[in-house]
């Protein structure tokens, strides 16, 4: 299995999923625990894996913080520079893979992503979790919110735990990884230390047949 599935780049393309304003789990998590400017005059560091069209990083830009995103896709790293060159605001998009990211040792002060983990292989995303670790500063933070498995899942799974010719709210997506709390545990086992885990889930009641998206939401410490 790929780290990266190609599909992306064929979604970004046709203009879809290029999304403009940031998510409102997003912006509560960095503003509940960072501020732009640090104690000693410095910008704080924030990286986001799988930023896609930058539309989190721009906010975090506008309100004065450092951004750092890194995605495995030119076609939309390429929109989010645009974006950001044409309003003037200042951010580094990297083009990479979650499981060798191109930082230094202990670099952020902050990490985070939504729905990039999931859609790589599970034995890449323990590996995307270690490479994590090892570019954030101590005691920094790192959220995440990764599919979940109570929700509608069909597919056909792989040797890696990815679902493929994915059916319901999650078909036209490429490969998709669902965690049980149990691997969710394992995910982060030995690297970073949960601090708190939260699900959600929200059902569709119409149009038929009713389907639940479902989601954790992962606060994870250094």
């Amino acid at each position: 299995m790929k780290n990266f599935d190609p599909i992306w780049n064929d979604i970004y393309n046709r203009g879809e999923q290029l999304n403009k304003y940031p998510y409102t789990s997003i912006v509560s998590f960095i503003f509940s625990k960072v501020k732009p400017i640090k104690k000693d005059g410095s910008k704080t560091e924030v990286l986001e894996i799988g930023c896609g069209a930058g539309n989190n990083l721009w906010f975090a830009a506008r309100e004065g913080f450092a951004v750092t995103g890194l995605d495995a896709s030119e076609v939309c790293l390429d929109f989010a520079r645009k974006r950001f060159a044409d309003e003037g605001l200042q951010g580094k998009f990297d083009l990479g893979d979650f499981t060798n990211l191109p930082y230094s040792d202990e670099q952020f002060d902050i990490a985070f992503e939504r729905s990039a983990l999931n859609q790589t292989p599970k034995s890449a995303a323990r590996k995307a979790v270690a490479e994590i670790l090892r570019v954030l500063k101590p005691g920094a933070m790192f959220y995440a919110e990764i599919s979940s498995n109570r929700g509608t899942v069909k597919g056909t799974k792989n040797s890696d735990g990815c679902l493929i010719n994915v059916e319901g709210p999650y078909s036209g997506y490429g490969q998709v990884c669902f965690y049980s709390r149990e691997e969710i545990e394992k995910l982060f086992d030995g690297l970073l230390k949960i601090k708190s885990l939260d699900h959600t889930e929200t059902s569709t009641q119409l149009p038929s047949p009713n389907e639940v998206l479902a989601h954790w939401s992962v606060l994870a410490i250094k």
